[in-house]
């Protein structure tokens, strides 16, 4: 299995594993006063990807755990994390709730579309995304400080990348997507790449693919955010 280990910005690191060369999944631990977790990870994945979070973590605990959808690679081995951290707290928007109440063994607290989380010197802040990338509770999260976005398979790419880009990789991820067939076409995702395209982001972190760092952010929102619209008829 590949791995990769890279800060993006001071206290924010990306945590890669990649069981094969056509697919890589990054979670991103976020160091501050509180520490956050965003992406759990699947289950089956779980072990190494501990092991990189306790090496970072050193003797701290973990604080908060947050994701963008109810899915397997978003959020399959989040009661594990809960068993690890007994006082980690899970952070997600009302709908995701709806299936997470179900089903982890601690609650999880409940944000609205603009809550900040504050982590010290940093804050993510919850936007409701529904449908985007996919999954009716999607909700992405920014950190206000460095403006990073973290995007979930909302700009993604596919294979094992380079860990940080400075130009413009629009075409790729508009093939990842296309191929993949897993963006939906239409006003709600048209007025939700619009809202996140007005934001002031300096980093986009995908799940998937390579983080992409720059001015270069805002030209592949531009032609992701035209591409759609273009796509939805």
């Amino acid at each position: 299995m590949y791995t990769s280990e890279k800060q993006i910005v001071d206290g924010v690191y990306r945590l890669t594993l990649a069981p094969n060369p056509y697919f890589e999944f990054s979670q991103f631990l976020v160091l501050d006063s509180k520490t956050c977790l965003v992406h759990t990870g699947k289950s089956t994945l779980f072990e190494p990807l501990k092991e990189m979070v306790q090496e970072k973590l050193g003797n701290r605990k973990l604080d908060y755990i947050v994701f963008s959808h109810v899915e397997a690679d978003e959020s399959g081995a989040v009661n594990k994390w809960l068993e690890t951290y007994p006082d980690a707290q899970v952070v997600c928007n009302k709908v995701a709730n709806i299936n997470l109440e179900d089903f982890l063994i601690r609650p999880a607290q409940v944000f609205n579309d603009g809550d900040l989380l504050s982590l010290g010197t940093r804050s993510l802040q919850l936007i409701n995304t529904p449908h985007v990338p996919h999954n009716w509770d999607a909700h992405m999260w920014f950190e206000t400080t460095s403006e990073i976005l973290f995007s979930s398979d909302f700009c993604c790419q596919g294979g094992n990348c380079e860990p940080i880009v400075e130009t413009d990789i629009s075409s790729s991820i508009i093939d990842f997507y296309v191929k993949g067939g897993f963006m939906p076409y239409g006003k709600t995702t048209n007025d939700t790449v619009q809202r996140l395209a007005k934001l002031p982001i300096k980093v986009i972190a995908p799940m998937h693919g390579s983080v992409i760092v720059g001015d270069v952010c805002q030209v592949i929102l531009d032609k992701v955010k035209a591409d759609l619209v273009s796509r939805s008829g």
